[in-house]
């Protein structure tokens, strides 16, 4: 008697229960991360004499070289170190390496040309060109660069130096983009 009490409280439970089913709704939310646009930086150009691992010294009007071992060669640790700032400073993970795989339609490419990176007079510099084009490749900026900064006669000190002015040149990159 009790089995069927209880059976029959089951039954009469299961026919009120609601005919519902309710989830709970999701707000979309602007994420920075899924922009419909692309960055890609192509490999950056570099002079012949710096895929040797040399750093040039002007004396004068004498050359010196300074041996300088880059853990890669350095177009691609520079490429590969423009990728990484220039997410960070857009707080965009859609910074890649060109030519990308996607078929955007949005986006930039970034291509940079260093002409020169010598020591001389007590500092480094560091000349080039950059360009910013659409995805399709159409030019929206360009600008030559030198850039320098006073820095010691060693490799180590000159390498540093390097890289302090490549990330200022790389601010300004990020910046044009910006607006």
């Amino acid at each position: 008697m009790k089995r069927l009490m209880l059976l029959i409280s089951l039954i009469l439970l299961i026919g009120c229960a609601p005919k519902n089913s309710y989830i709970i709704p999701t707000i979309p939310t602007n994420s920075i991360a899924k922009r419909d646009i692309q960055i890609g930086v192509k490999k950056i150009e570099v002079p012949d004499y710096l895929m040797s691992d040399k750093i040039l010294i002007r004396d004068g009007n004498k050359l010196k070289e300074l041996d300088a071992s880059f853990a890669t060669s350095i177009d691609s640790l520079l490429t590969s170190n423009a990728i990484k700032e220039l997410k960070a400073l857009l707080n965009d993970p859609n910074v890649v390496l060109y030519p990308w795989e996607a078929k955007s339609k949005r986006g930039y490419i970034i291509e940079i040309v260093i002409d020169d990176y010598i020591y001389y007079n007590g500092s480094v510099h560091l000349s080039g060109s950059y360009y910013i084009k659409d995805a399709k490749g159409n030019l929206i900026s360009s600008k030559n660069f030198n850039l320098t900064n006073p820095s010691k006669e060693d490799a180590d000190a000159i390498v540093e130096t390097l890289g302090v002015l490549f990330d200022r040149l790389i601010k300004e990159i990020a910046q044009t983009i910006a607006t």
